[in-house]
């Protein structure tokens, strides 16, 4: 059956939110499991590691593709085909014989929970206002929050007490919960007028994404200047080229490059580079500072870092009430200035000797900071890009983010090892780079949408509604 027009939205935000948490439980619970799954299989970390990155690369790269596919055919039977498929190679993952084989579950994984991104954005899209959607995305930007907090400790009792299989068998029960929630209070996709599938677009870009993330994870193994990196940097232009050149050709684009001709969509993607270059930059420098400068062990590391993440999701909620009362670009604006001015601070006592506190206090402002970004940046989105272009506009949108993350990850870990001075020094470069990052954001989001934009927005679809 299919819920009954009258369903209450928050409803549906549950049933779409369990699956944006199963999904991010999918990528979290991995890290902790992969030293039992080396030594059940007997094979080196490097290629052990392939179980965490494999699902991220695959819906990182496929997100676009997927939201393009919602855009044509409806994002509620993207989002229960995706999560069928993604329940279907968990259970795979769970029994595998190999590591081949569980490798190939992963990216089955992957590809299942492709969609889920693009489809939640257009269906709270669909299901709120815009005056609403801010709190919407909260309750989103908390719930992918809670499955990155969350992973890893349930990841490592599962592996010590029942086995790493119990890992990826973890997240059935809520994504069957999820599935029939979806069946039975989403509704129906409506009618849509089906345009040709632009195949050689949605090639060249999943070609021109995969290439970036293999290129920016991968140089640093092989060299810069190897003939490997060089190549697939080479590779990855040509692809963006050929993407470009198919687009301007296609009658019917799998993107509208007019898309970043608006201003406001380049300033919400800006923003969410930003934000992500800082977090997942910082989620690698502070661990290493502490263990590596301050002798601390790893435990101890892995609970002082962990207010920044958690501060970020349980604030989302909030911070997309204040976005739908005085507008994204407010949100954001003092979110960034948050992080910026934290940095700034932070620099001058970031010395080798800083106690425990001061850090943790110093995570906390950057915690707050970020914690008013996500959720009002992502509801500026929905509210700046056509409604049949929802689905790849979120879709980049989001490949987006982790493309930046992963270069976060790179550009602070080399600014790490690079210092001729010492790490400790590196650190307060990385340090600098935040500050000098948030505060370009904070200009950027100066494009976002403001109050007004959202309330001419509420009122031309109240006026449409009216009029039906």
């Amino acid at each position: 059956m299919t819920r009954p027009a009258t369903a209450p939205r928050w409803a549906i935000l549950s049933a779409i939110l369990i699956g944006t948490f199963v999904g991010t439980l999918g990528n979290s619970v991995a890290n902790v499991a992969v030293p039992a799954i080396m030594a059940d299989f007997g094979v080196p970390l490097s290629s052990a590691v392939w179980v965490v990155s494999l699902y991220v690369l695959t819906f990182a790269v496929l997100m676009p593709v997927s939201g393009y596919l919602g855009d044509l055919y409806g994002y509620r039977r993207l989002y229960l085909l995706g999560l069928s498929v993604y329940l279907l190679a968990s259970l795979g993952a769970g029994l595998a014989p190999s590591l081949a084989w569980l490798l190939g579950c992963r990216v089955l994984m992957g590809i299942g929970i492709s969609p889920t991104l693009p489809a939640v954005m257009a269906i709270i899209s669909r299901s709120f206002s815009p005056d609403e959607r801010g709190r919407a995305m909260g309750y989103w930007a908390l719930a992918n929050g809670a499955g990155h907090a969350f992973g890893p400790p349930l990841s490592g009792f599962l592996t010590e007490q029942v086995g790493w299989r119990s890992v990826f068998l973890a997240g059935g029960a809520p994504a069957l919960l999820s599935l029939g929630m979806v069946w039975a209070l989403v509704p129906p996709d409506e009618a849509r007028t089906r345009r040709r599938f632009d195949l050689p677009g949605a090639v060249t870009l999943t070609i021109t994404a995969l290439g970036l993330m293999l290129s920016l994870t991968q140089s640093t193994r092989w060299g810069w200047g190897s003939p490997l990196a060089l190549g697939l940097w080479a590779a990855t232009v040509v692809a963006l080229i050929g993407f470009v050149w198919a687009e301007r050709r296609s009658r019917s684009p799998f993107v509208d490059l007019s898309l970043f001709s608006d201003g406001r969509y380049r300033a919400a993607m800006v923003v969410i580079a930003a934000q992500y270059f800082c977090l997942f930059g910082l989620l690698l420098a502070v661990p290493l500072f502490l263990i590596q400068v301050q002798g601390r062990s790893e435990p101890v590391a892995g609970w002082l870092v962990l207010p920044l993440p958690l501060l970020a999701a349980f604030l989302a909620p909030l911070a997309g009430r204040l976005a739908d009362r005085h507008g994204s670009r407010w949100a954001c604006s003092w979110g960034m200035g948050l992080v910026a001015l934290t940095g700034l601070v932070w620099l001058r006592v970031a010395r080798p000797e800083i106690p425990w506190w001061g850090l943790v206090l110093a995570l906390v402002g950057m915690g707050l900071g970020m914690g008013f970004i996500q959720s009002p940046v992502t509801a500026a989105v929905t509210q700046v890009v056509r409604p049949d272009r929802l689905g790849v506009a979120t879709g980049i949108f989001h490949m987006g983010r982790f493309v930046s993350g992963s270069l976060g990850s790179m550009v602070f870990g080399l600014v790490l090892q690079m210092e001729a001075a010492g790490m400790a020094a590196g650190f307060r470069h990385d340090l600098g780079l935040v500050v000098a990052v948030a505060a370009g954001a904070v200009l950027a989001a100066q494009w976002l949408p403001d109050r007004r934009v959202v309330a001419e927005s509420v009122g031309g679809q109240a006026g449409d509604r009216g009029g039906a």
